[in-house]
């Protein structure tokens, strides 16, 4: 019995040839607007892509969320005391090679028999330089950075079982998702007396508020358990930004026994810690990264604005205090990998330079707030060269980075100067090394030749789907690479809309419409919603003059392809002279009490 057959035959032997690197250019072109206007073509396509990577060997397992607590029973009883640290898990992975295989049999079976017939695949781009490959990720011996007592074992949150293979495609998320965000901030209140206030997404009713706010905010993040909000707000025309945290709630225990206990903090809700002050626009500095499934951490990157060292930090609820983690002046945090337990996370920490480097650690609960800052090179768990501010998605089986030569600007920051552009691989622990998969990996933007001329920065963000990302802020350091008559490409004011599942990576096509965002306004913060076809803009309009408050408003655009315009509608804003945004929707992998 065979599947149904495809609704646009005629283009099946274009995708064939596609993947044999056959297509001329309006061939490619023709494929590239179809693929964007057909969803049944793009499952297609993601769908069979994912396959070939399983029948390719390549093994997509999220890290267990009681990794920790197994490994160090296990050390505690004695069974691996003559194994290095890096062969420890190797048990929890037992029998997944063998059951790969006839995963890989069964799911292409399924592509082969419930898909168009014929070969699907990317549609050929441009042709650009190969991709600087990340490189392998070398173990190193147990890490003491910072230091920390042994957590009690067996005190995981039960996580997915380890002999069973995790799904190879991201769900898709329910169309009953809302593209409204659960809350958003503002800047509000009349010019010399304004406060920055969290409001509920669906009534605008306020939440919390913090009057001591210098400015308005330029990003912000969710903690997984809903209690705080962590964001960045500009200091008035100084050239400065200040890092914060906000209590907004405070979690109640639940019945669920399996669901974690609230964090028990000695901040009051309602109350901001300033965990910070930074030198201004630096899009690797402005990122926010909460630890999951808690928020026992946020890490975050300062730039100090007397001797311009950049290093990385890190906020604990628990305690309410924040620790200088790096002391090297060159170091950014990056993500955490999704899950752990309840007594440690793991962490990417990126050293900038003319090659950069992240290293991962593991931090703990217990550790009571102690170690001092230190080199991010020194007993790592792990090292990735060439690999720079890794953002995973929300199941961490994703990762977009870095790679490039990278100077320090004349205020401490760091941003590239030779082939910077970001590329996007699958992020794999295996029994012996976590690792940024070489064979996977490829650049983000598939239409731009990057030489000397590449990236300078952009600002990047996942989807809570796991699937979608966005890019926007993009600085070039050549000339755009764009035809006469033709908008800049890439384009700072634009933001670039894909999916990592679409092996054909962002393209000039895949930019929101040009009308989404008036001349002259600035994208300043993007969220995608649950749905994976919404994006909610953080958009400052241009000053009226120099005693004017900056305003901005809060756009929620739902994405259109191929002929069809954008729909745009405004949240908060307009006629009013408030600034409104970002956006905040729940952390993905959040397990709230």
């Amino acid at each position: 019995m065979t599947g149904p057959r495809s609704p646009h035959p005629e283009f099946e032997e274009l995708i064939s040839a596609s993947l044999a690197g056959e297509l001329g250019d309006d061939e490619r072109r023709r494929l590239d607007a179809h693929l964007d206007a057909c969803d049944a073509c793009r499952g297609t396509l993601a769908a069979f892509a994912d396959g070939r990577r399983i029948v390719a060997g390549l093994r997509h397992v999220p890290v267990p969320r009681d990794l920790h607590a197994r490994v160090r029973g296990g050390i505690e009883a004695g069974r691996f005391a003559a194994v290095p640290w890096w062969r420890r898990p190797a048990v929890l992975f037992a029998g997944i090679g063998g059951g790969l295989a006839a995963v890989a049999g069964a799911l292409l079976a399924i592509v082969l028999l419930n898909q168009p017939s014929g070969p699907v695949g990317e549609a050929s781009p441009t042709p650009s330089p190969a991709p600087a490959s990340a490189g392998s990720v070398t173990p190193s011996p147990t890490p003491s950075f910072p230091s920390a007592p042994t957590p009690t074992p067996g005190a995981a949150t039960p996580g997915p079982s380890p002999t069973e293979p995790a799904p190879t495609a991201t769900p898709a998320p329910t169309e009953e998702a809302s593209p409204e965000p659960v809350a958003y901030l503002g800047h509000t209140g009349p010019f010399d007396n304004r406060a920055l206030v969290v409001a509920d997404g669906p009534t605008g009713e306020g939440i919390a508020e913090d009057s001591t706010a210098p400015g308005p905010p330029i990003a912000a993040e969710l903690s997984p358990d809903g209690q705080w909000v962590a964001y960045v707000v500009r200091v008035g025309e100084s050239g400065l930004h200040e890092v914060r945290a906000t209590r907004i709630g405070e979690g109640e225990p639940s019945d669920d026994p399996d669901a974690l206990p609230p964090i028990d903090s000695p901040v009051a809700v309602g109350e901001t810690v300033i965990l910070g002050e930074s030198v201004a626009g630096d899009p690797f500095g402005e990122q926010l990264f909460w630890s999951t499934p808690r928020g026992v951490y946020l890490a975050y990157t300062l730039t100090d604005p007397e001797t311009g060292d950049t290093d990385a930090w890190l906020f604990e609820p628990g305690t309410g205090e924040s620790r200088q983690l790096t002391d090297t002046g060159n170091a950014y945090a990056a993500s955490w990998i999704p899950g752990g337990d309840t007594s440690s996370a793991m962490l990417w920490v990126s050293t900038a330079g003319d090659q950069p480097v992240s290293h991962l650690h593991d931090f703990h609960v217990d550790a009571g707030g102690q170690g001092a800052p230190g080199d991010p090179s020194e007993d790592a768990m792990a090292t990735a060269e060439g690999v720079f501010q890794p953002l995973l998605n929300a199941s961490g089986r994703f990762a977009i980075y870095w790679n490039g030569t990278m100077e320090r600007a004349g205020d401490g920051s760091w941003q590239f100067t030779i082939g910077g552009q970001p590329y996007l691989a699958d992020h794999i622990w295996e029994s012996e090394v976590v690792r940024f998969d070489e064979s996977s990996e490829r650049a983000v933007f598939r239409d731009l030749a990057v030489g000397r001329d590449g990236f300078a920065s952009a600002s990047i963000t996942w989807g809570p789907d796991g699937d979608t990302y966005a890019i926007w802020d993009a600085r070039w350091t050549g000339a755009p690479q764009s035809g006469a008559n033709e908008p800049d490409y890439p384009d700072p004011r634009r933001v670039y809309f894909s999916r990592a599942t679409d092996e054909r990576g962002m393209t000039r096509g895949q930019a929101i419409d040009v009308a989404d965002v008036p001349e002259d306004w600035a994208v300043v913060d993007v969220k995608l919603s649950p749905t994976g076809e919404h994006l909610v803009l953080t958009v400052a309009r241009p000053l009226g003059g120099t005693m004017d408050p900056p305003e901005a408003d809060l756009l929620l655009v739902e994405r259109r392809f191929g002929d069809e315009a954008d729909v745009v509608r405004v949240i908060r804003g307009e006629q009013d002279t408030n600034w409104w945004g970002p956006a905040l929707f729940p952390q993905p992998g959040a397990d709230r009490p």
